[in-house]
């Protein structure tokens, strides 16, 4: 028997207090959502074949942030990509190939279309296989998150210089690089499942206020989670997408073990 899994993915963006539109985007299956602030929406989904799920933060002034975050969130989830579509690929390197395609593409874009120089995202995201194994992966300072006993753990790792917002790597950004993307493997977990957001939330709220906001035993992390970037401030666009696993896969295999590989710096600034 092939093996399924089942999926829910609990969604909100918002623009903030701050900003006048709203640059972050997210997607899945082929689709982008952005928006000046919608209402959280949930997705139950069947997981037959490997699905991407991303969050992205655009860059290079609004028409190109916007521009760079929805192009990024339907390439990188259409089902259709050559690089994810054939299951027997490692899911690694098709993603990585995938991430840099997609980067090519913006700086592509940007190159023909003088109103979008400078075009570009960071994106955190998961894909997700029938066997209810998940590779985190991340390029920029979008981050993924998910309840390490009564803690909640970092899994991506921020592709800043220390002690600044300069980015050394994003999606496009009018620089040709080759990307050295974040990955780790784990099962998808239960609720609250993995945390994708973008820098909206961290940015602003304190690590101990988003911890407990996560990991609330009560209710849906994700709206409170948004609700705790605007309390911070509200000074950027906020992204929270939470993806956790509701029934075991059927037909599958033991999913595999962590694996956490760091980037080199590349430089790229934001």
């Amino acid at each position: 028997m092939a093996a399924v899994t089942r999926i829910r993915v609990t969604a909100v963006t918002h623009r903030g207090l701050i900003r006048a539109g709203n640059e972050d985007c997210l997607g899945w299956n082929g689709w982008s959502c952005a928006g000046g602030a919608p209402a959280p929406f949930r997705l139950d989904l069947d997981i037959t074949r490997r699905t991407v799920i991303v969050v992205c933060d655009g860059m290079g002034g609004h028409a190109g942030g916007v521009e760079a975050g929805r192009m990024a969130c339907e390439l990188l989830t259409d089902p259709l990509a050559p690089e994810t579509a054939d299951p027997a690929a490692d899911p690694a390197t098709a993603i990585r190939a995938l991430l840099q395609r997609v980067s090519d593409t913006l700086n592509d874009t940007a190159a023909a279309r003088p109103e979008l120089a400078g075009m570009g995202c960071t994106v955190a995201g998961l894909a997700i296989e029938p066997d209810g194994t998940a590779l985190v992966f991340n390029v920029g300072d979008s981050r993924a998150y998910r309840r390490e006993g009564r803690y909640l753990a970092q899994l991506t790792v921020d592709h800043r210089r220390p002690g600044s917002n300069r980015l050394v790597q994003a999606l496009g950004g009018g620089r040709r690089l080759i990307l050295t993307p974040d990955f780790f493997t784990c099962p998808l977990p239960a609720a609250p499942g993995i945390l994708l957001c973008t820098d909206g939330l961290d940015d602003y709220a304190e690590p101990a206020a988003v911890e407990a906001a996560a990991l609330t035993e009560t209710g849906d992390p994700v709206p409170r989670l948004r609700d705790l970037a605007l309390a911070a401030g509200g000074g950027d666009n906020v992204t929270i997408v939470g993806v956790e696993t509701l029934t075991p896969a059927v037909g599958s295999g033991t999913a595999a073990g962590a694996r956490h590989d760091r980037p080199t710096d590349s430089g790229v600034s934001r």
